[in-house]
């Protein structure tokens, strides 16, 4: 099998895995991990949307792990798909820095 067909075969299980736990969803209860960071979003795309996500890839299945998806990203044709870190500094953090909503807040003011 060449290279570039093995590297395009696995680009999007590693998509789906996405960036490795980080030590708080190792640690802690995923559920009230879950339950905080829906509390604690202030981007209104992020309100409520926060989950508890495993993916079944060729009969294994990925650990559990905080994950939202995101509908100002998937406006913008980039991944949904965003994981407990980006999820702590923009939706539940500063959300005005977030490259997403920037792009959201710009095309409401043109509105």
């Amino acid at each position: 099998m060449g290279v570039s067909l093995r590297k395009s075969l696995a680009l999007p299980k590693a998509e789906a895995i996405g960036p490795p736990l980080t030590p708080d969803e190792l640690s802690g209860s995923l559920s009230d991990l879950e339950r905080r960071l829906n509390r604690e979003a202030t981007c209104p795309a992020a309100k409520n949307q926060v989950y508890i996500r495993s993916v079944i890839l060729g009969g294994m299945t990925t650990r559990p792990r905080i994950a939202l998806k995101c509908s100002l990203r998937r406006d913008l044709k980039q991944s949904p798909d965003v994981f407990y870190e980006h999820i702590r500094r923009y939706c539940c953090g500063d959300h005005a820095q977030c490259p997403a909503y920037k792009d959201f807040a710009q095309r409401r003011e043109a509105l």
